[in-house]
């Protein structure tokens, strides 16, 4: 299997660079991918939950695609529309926290957040006493994914610095080519993922390799650190953003027996991830051309937009029994990436010398990615004992294998599309729901969902032999959640949640090269990050019911 199982579509062509370049590269890792898009970032927008929508469907776990009258029914089965029997309005909110962890700092780092994740109103436009009992029209917001996360964590001493991978990757290019004057950030032949080496030889944090008659050998040196010098690492991760939904539902009842529905969905993503990195060196000498620090800040913006269908039907062959089905098509995406980057660095003075600073910050990156994400299969049941207890149970199919990338390029699509369907494979996920009545008009609720994995096996295995990923990708989710309800006699109802999630990531590494230069061939990685995350979070949700 290919070791770079996340690599990017555009970084392959940048093996064709200048002059006398490595005759083959690989690159990648965290702080080099951010600069494209590649099919595990159509992944994970597509990853999502049903614990951010209403306090009721998020305490039974999500189990909801045979059950109804909730406005999360929009983004889950529609069809759940048609078993209202008043209009509604409603609006949920949440307070999380998160605490992502990794091998370098097990306890992890917390990071609090508040959020309305939901608010929309389903219309009861219609009652008959005929076969069509009655139809509803909804318009509703639903939060699917949380994005929102800080990760802070550090190393010191296993001799490997950023500066060595970013001399790799510029063997090749003359040292004019990255000079301010000659505007590296505009020059077609150095690519994005390209920039950092052109700030780290902006910065002096590598110098080209001469001659004794001083000409250039096409190679790079990290001069500023002495071979003794001890190294520490640290990054910081800061990460806003959010993947919601839109949703324009309406659903039917049909003789109480058959409810259908149906959904035009628009999704709204947006995220910003900001990377610190920083590197600290104990020089065993005191000499005003070593380095004393250095800092590293990529920055990726995520902004877009999708739209969707969503169908369902669910079947109630007698009063106890819901069999709901609900399908959702490819969400067509577009979505526009802004990248930047800028570095500094100090070097030590002597103590009659003030130090030495450096600073330079690339331009911005503008582009805009079509791509399909993937399409989805619902299947539930629940059933009731009288009036006093529910029980649900869900499965779904996610085709990772559908994301696709939309490009006039033919190669473009063709190699995303190949890595697609050598990584990914078929999500498979369950969840369990359980609401008890221990007197009328109080509920009590439980749950239970496991979001599978996906990658499929080869990926997977690739991952548990330690192997790495250029990136921490989401790879399961376990969550348990509980939660309680007061419905008045009005309808209208209030609703609480506490849900406890956690999740298991790809292993990863900040930057990684593979290559061959003449008869040398080699490589540069950092040491893996190994990433999970955990996540306790509180949900209410006020219903509003005005009966006609």
């Amino acid at each position: 299997m290919k070791k770079v199982l996340s690599i990017l579509v555009a970084t392959s062509l940048s093996v064709f660079s200048l002059g006398a370049q490595a005759t083959y590269s690989e690159f990648g890792g965290t702080l080099i991918s951010p600069a494209y898009m590649k099919y595990t970032d159509a992944l994970k927008f597509s990853q999502q939950e049903h614990t951010y929508m209403s306090a009721r469907v998020a305490a039974m776990g999500g189990a909801f695609s045979s059950l109804g009258a909730d406005i999360s029914s929009m983004s889950i089965n529609p069809a759940g529309l048609g078993m209202y029997r008043s209009s509604a309005f409603t609006i949920s909110g949440d307070l999380g926290i998160t605490t992502a962890s990794n091998n370098f700092a097990p306890s992890g780092k917390r990071q609090t957040s508040f959020a309305f994740n939901q608010i929309g109103t389903a219309l009861n436009i219609y009652q008959g006493s005929g076969s069509l009992v009655s139809f509803t029209f909804g318009f509703a917001y639903n939060k699917l994914a949380d994005l929102n996360y800080d990760e802070s964590f550090g190393w010191e001493g296993d001799g490997v610095s950023i500066g060595d991978f970013f001399a790799l990757q510029m063997e090749g290019f003359p040292s004019s080519a990255l000079s301010y004057n000659s505007d590296p950030f505009r020059n077609e032949n150095i690519y994005v993922d390209e920039w950092g080496g052109a700030l780290a030889y902006q910065t002096a944090l590598i110098d080209p390799v001469k001659t004794a008659d001083g000409k250039e050998t096409g190679r790079y040196t990290v001069s500023g650190i002495h071979p003794d010098a001890s190294i520490a690492g640290g990054l910081q991760t800061r990460s806003r953003g959010s993947v919601g939904e839109y949703s324009f539902s309406s659903g039917m009842n049909i003789a109480n027996i058959l409810y259908l529905g149906a959904t035009l969905g628009i999704q709204d993503i947006s995220q910003t991830i900001r990377y610190y990195y920083t590197e600290n060196y104990s020089q065993p000498i005191s000499d005003p051309a070593l380095l004393k620090a250095m800092a590293y800040t990529p920055i990726e913006s995520n902004y877009g937009s999708g739209i969707n269908l969503k169908i369902g039907a669910i079947l109630r062959p007698i009063p106890s029994l819901r069999l709901g089905v609900a399908y959702h098509t490819r969400t067509l995406t577009t979505l526009t990436r802004d990248y930047v980057a800028s570095m500094q660095t100090w070097f030590e003075p002597n103590s009659n010398q003030d130090p030495t600073f450096y600073d330079s910050e690339s331009l911005v990156h503008n582009y805009t990615y079509n791509y399909t994400s993937p399409s989805k299969l619902l299947l539930g049941m629940s059933y009731a004992l009288g009036n006093r207890a529910l029980f649900s149970l869900d499965y779904d199919i996610v085709w990772n294998r559908s994301i696709r990338l939309q490009s006039q390029d033919h190669w473009a699509e063709d190699s995303f599309r190949q890595d697609v369907e050598a990584d990914l494979g078929t999500s498979h996920n369950v969840r369990v729901g359980v609401e008890i009545v221990p007197i009328n008009g109080v509920y009590l609720r439980g749950g239970y969902a496991l979001y599978g994995s996906p990658f499929n096996k080869a990926a997977e295995q690739y991952d548990d032999n330690g192997n790495y990923f250029y990136g921490n990708h989401k790879r399961a989710t376990t969550n348990f959640s509980l939660g309680c309800g007061v419905r008045f006699a009005s309808g209208s109802s209030l609703d609480f949640a506490w849900t406890s999630s956690t999740a298991r990531y790809t292993n990863s590494v900040l930057y990684d090269f593979y290559g061959e230069y003449a008869d040398n061939t080699y490589e540069q990685v950092n040491s893996p990050i190994i990433s999970g995350s955990k996540q306790h979070k509180s949900v209410f949700t006020m219903s509003y019911s005005v009966l006609f």
